[in-house]
C-alpha cells in the first residue's frame, strides 16, 4: 500500500550502475522510485550492466512483462521511466500494459536503434547519415561498393552500448573489424545488428533535450544544452565545448532536434541527439543525424553545468514524468566557458598526475572508470569565465598525458589546499 505522504511512485527500468539522479529528483516532489532490474543471466541483459536498486526504495526483478506489470500495479506505480538505453523498450511495453503515459512500444527501436532511425528519417525527408543496418558482412560490403566514400563508420545498431564505433577506410578494414564488433554487440546488448554508414565529418554536435506532454497531447521539446564535439583524426572524442544558446548554430541545431524528436515519437523525458555537418554538397542540407537516444545520459558535466548555470539538466529532464511539475525545463544560459575533456585511455595515471589534474584552477569535476589497474580518470570538466584560462588547463592536461611534468606551468596556478 502506498504511504499517504507519497504523491507517486515511479518505476525505473534497468537503471545504470550506481544510484543515478532518479531517487533524488523524484524524492524532491514526494515520489518514491522502484528499480526494475534484470533477472541474473549468463550474458548482460542491458548495457552497461545494471546494478539495480542502489538508492531506490525497492526493487522488482524482471522475469517477463506480465509478472513485472502485476508487481508494479500492486505497488501503485504511476510512472514508468527508462533508466538506460537497455530499458527503453521494456519500459514502454510496461507503461502501455499499465495504461500509463509513454511512447508507442511498437516503434521502440526508433528511440535507440540508429539503423531504424536513419531508415525512418530517409522516408520522411529529414537529413541523416546514409547507412545500412544488417547482420551480413556481404550485404555491408556490397552497400559500400555502391556508395564509394573516403571512409566509413561501423557501429552497433543499438546506440548507448559500450562497444565503440570503428572508422574504416576500405572493405578490408570493414571485414577485419566486423566479426569482433558483431560478437561484442550481441554480447553487450542482445542484438547482433550492425550499422555501416558514411564516415561522419569532424564537425559533430551533441544536443540534450527534455520533452513533456503539451496541450492536446502534443509533446513540447526543450533543448537544455548543446555541445560542439572535437574529435581526433582517428575519430575519438577529444573534447566537447558548451555552445551559447542564442547563437545561429544553436538555433539551427535546436530546430533540427525538434524535427528529429517528433519523427522518432519521443513523447516524454530526456533525449540525447548527435548531429554532423557533411563535408560535401550535402552540407547545404543542414545538420545530419548520427543517432538519438531517448534515455538519460549522465556525466560528470551535469553537476558542473548546474554549478555554472544554475540549471540541473538531469533533474529537469526527469521531472517531465511528474504531472504538474513545479517548473518547466529551460535552456542553460551562457556566460561560462565549459569544456568536457575526454582523457586519453592509453595515458598512464599516477598519483602525481592525478593530483595535478585535480588541482588545475578550472577543473571542477573528474569522472573515473574502473580498470584492472584500478580507477583512472576518464573525463575532466573545465569551467571558467575566461576562455584563455580554460584553454591553458586543457593544454596542461594533454601535456600530463604525454608524461611531461610541467611544474613551471602548473604549480604557480595550483588551487590552495
Amino acid at each position: 500500500m502506498t504511504h499517504p505522504c507519497v504523491t507517486g511512485i515511479a518505476a525505473v527500468v534497468a537503471p545504470y550502475d550506481g544510484e543515478g539522479p532518479y531517487p533524488r529528483v523524484f524524492a524532491r516532489h514526494g515520489w518514491r522510485t522502484v528499480a526494475v532490474v534484470p533477472e541474473p543471466r549468463p550474458r548482460p541483459w542491458t548495457y552497461p550492466p545494471s546494478a539495480g536498486s542502489a538508492g531506490h526504495t525497492g526493487a522488482v526483478v524482471h522475469r517477463g512483462v506480465r509478472q513485472t506489470v502485476k508487481a508494479l500495479r500492486a505497488l501503485g506505480v504511476s510512472a514508468v521511466v527508462a533508466g538506460s538505453a537497455g530499458g527503453i523498450e521494456t519500459a514502454e511495453r510496461i507503461a502501455w500494459q499499465l495504461g500509463l503515459p509513454g511512447a508507442d512500444p511498437a516503434s521502440s527501436p526508433l528511440r535507440y536503434d540508429r539503423g531504424a532511425q536513419a531508415a525512418l528519417l530517409c522516408r520522411v525527408g529529414i537529413p541523416a547519415l546514409r547507412s545500412i543496418r544488417t547482420t551480413s558482412l556481404a550485404d555491408a560490403l556490397a552497400w559500400a561498393r555502391a556508395l564509394p566514400r573516403p571512409g566509413y563508420l561501423l557501429a552497433p545498431a543499438v546506440t548507448g552500448t559500450p562497444v565503440a564505433p570503428v572508422e574504416c577506410a576500405n572493405a578490408l578494414q570493414i571485414g577485419t573489424a566486423w566479426p569482433a564488433m558483431r560478437s561484442a554487440a550481441a554480447r553487450q546488448c542482445g542484438s547482433p545488428h550492425l550499422v555501416l554508414s558514411e564516415r561522419p565529418s569532424r564537425r559533430q554536435y551533441t544536443v540534450n533535450s527534455a520533452t513533456r506532454p503539451g496541450p492536446r497531447g502534443r509533446p513540447e521539446h526543450v533543448v537544455t544544452d548543446l555541445w560542439a564535439d572535437v574529435r581526433t583524426r582517428h575519430g575519438r572524442l577529444d573534447r566537447a565545448d558548451l555552445l551559447a544558446p542564442g547563437s545561429a548554430l544553436s538555433r539551427t541545431l535546436s530546430a533540427a532536434t525538434v524535427r528529429v524528436l517528433d519523427a522518432l515519437g519521443v513523447l516524454c523525458g530526456p533525449a540525447t541527439t548527435r548531429f554532423v555537418y557533411g563535408d560535401d554538397d550535402r552540407a547545404e542540407d543542414g545538420p545530419l543525424l548520427v543517432c538519438a537516444l531517448a534515455a538519460p545520459v549522465v556525466t560528470p558535466a551535469d553537476e558542473a553545468l548546474r554549478a555554472a548555470t544554475g540549471h540541473d539538466r538531469a533533474a529537469e529532464a526527469l521531472e517531465t514524468w511528474i504531472p504538474s511539475p513545479s517548473s518547466r525545463p529551460v535552456p542553460a544560459p551562457g556566460g561560462q566557458h565549459l569544456v568536457r575533456v575526454r582523457m586519453c585511455p592509453r595515458a598512464a595515471s599516477t598519483p602525481w598526475t592525478d593530483a595535478v589534474l585535480r588541482s588545475l584552477p578550472t577543473v571542477v569535476a573528474v569522472g573515473e572508470v574502473r580498470t584492472p589497474a584500478g580507477r583512472v580518470p576518464a573525463e575532466a570538466v573545465l569551467c571558467g569565465s575566461e576562455p584563455s584560462a580554460v584553454e591553458q588547463d586543457y593544454r596542461a592536461i594533454r601535456a600530463l598525458e604525454r608524461g611531461r611534468q610541467l611544474p613551471h606551468l602548473v604549480a604557480p596556478r595550483m588551487k590552495p589546499l
